[in-house]
């Protein structure tokens, strides 16, 4: 072997090495920012290879690309894969640009291949990290969201009895002197206020000890638009004068389910308040119902203003509200996915900006009673 060769191999191999080297150290500066690790990976990989002025390199690790900037006018290229467990996850790639240096028949050797492959499996640790971490970063926000909803529901269990004692008070002292009668107009009027101000409190402590899981369920063979013809009864008479349109499409024959009554009325009471709050200039709101095999589905669908993605993903997040100050608890959507939930359902939701909202109760059919 000529001192040329030895000398070339040499010079080769050292820079293989280096491009090893820097790449451990970039993989533990990075601290498993995969990102990071790529584009950095990037940059060092040309000089590696036996011509680094004609030199690019590419990684693809999933939906994700980092490239030099000429990657693409490459004439001549070679790849090796990225994997973890057994399945593919990325592409390691480098090329050369055409030039009269680079020899056809081998522009790659043997050694850069290899060199390939060892950045392949470093980016596969990298990788596992990273998934690791992130999966570790999301437990523990959803074990704090669980603290959290737990604290919630300490408080406002204790809240709530705190203020049933008072609320009863007003409201039957309230109704005793209604009832005595000899009444100015005007008291009349101001006691009938009270009156209605107390039911509505009454209605939000109800939210409140069941989202703290202290109203038990009453289950029972119920058909669901049964529950829809029975709400919309009050709703109707409510909202005929606000410019909205309420229509229902209610399947025939639709399965009974096992569930509970009151709270899938008022399930239906908080979305259709939700869709109408939602129409504040009027609009439509269409409730339907519809079977599958295994479960029946209740759909409540306006055109209001709609929500961000934004919106979407706190919709469910207890007393969270997009209405201004005194026009809601926050509780309502809450109360809705604890309901379904309770029921071993599901809520699904589409929504965009200007488009409107829809939300599907899916319930589960236990039995084949038909009503």
């Amino acid at each position: 072997m000529s001192n040329s060769s030895t000398e070339f191999k040499l010079k080769e191999r050292i820079k293989e090495l280096k491009c090893l080297y820097d790449l451990s150290r970039i993989a533990l500066q990075s601290e498993n920012d995969l990102k990071s690790v790529a584009t950095k990976t990037i940059r060092i990989l040309p000089a590696a290879l036996q011509h680094p002025g004609l030199a690019e390199a590419k990684i693809t690790i999933g939906k994700f690309q980092f490239s030099t900037p000429k990657f693409k006018s490459s004439k001549y290229a070679i790849s090796v894969p990225i994997n973890i467990d057994g399945k593919q996850k990325g592409l390691v790639e480098v090329g050369y640009r055409g030039h009269r240096t680079v020899k056809i028949k081998q522009p790659f050797l043997k050694e850069e291949r290899s060199l390939l492959r060892a950045v392949a499996r470093e980016l596969s640790l990298v990788i596992k990290r990273t998934t690791i971490e992130e999966e570790r970063k999301s437990l523990q926000l959803q074990l704090q969201h669980v603290e959290r909803l737990a604290l919630i529901g300490e408080l406002t269990a204790g809240i709530a009895h705190e203020l049933n004692e008072p609320l009863g008070r007003i409201l039957g002292f309230s109704q005793l002197i209604k009832k005595g009668g000899m009444l100015k107009p005007q008291q009349d009027e101001d006691l009938e206020r009270i009156i209605k101000a107390s039911l509505y409190t009454r209605e939000i402590i109800k939210k409140l000890m069941f989202f703290s899981r202290q109203m038990p369920q009453q289950i029972t063979t119920v058909n669901v638009n049964e529950v829809i013809s029975n709400i919309l009864y009050f709703i109707d008479a409510r909202y005929q004068g606000n410019k909205i349109l309420i229509t229902q499409k209610l399947q025939n024959s639709l399965p009974s389910i096992q569930a509970d009554a009151v709270q899938l009325s008022q399930v239906l009471v908080n979305l259709i308040t939700n869709a109408i709050h939602a129409m504040p200039n009027g609009g439509e709101l269409l409730i339907s119902t519809v079977s599958k095999p295994e479960y029946v589905s209740l759909i409540v669908k306006d055109t209001g203003h709609g929500m961000t993605q934004a919106v979407k993903k706190k919709i469910f997040e207890p007393f969270y509200t997009t209405k201004p100050v005194g026009h809601g608890t926050g509780l309502g959507l809450s109360v809705v996915q604890g309901i379904v939930s309770s029921h071993q359902g599901k809520v699904n939701v589409q929504s965009q900006p200007g488009k409107g909202s829809k939300f599907e109760i899916q319930l589960p059919i236990k039995h084949n009673n038909k009503i």
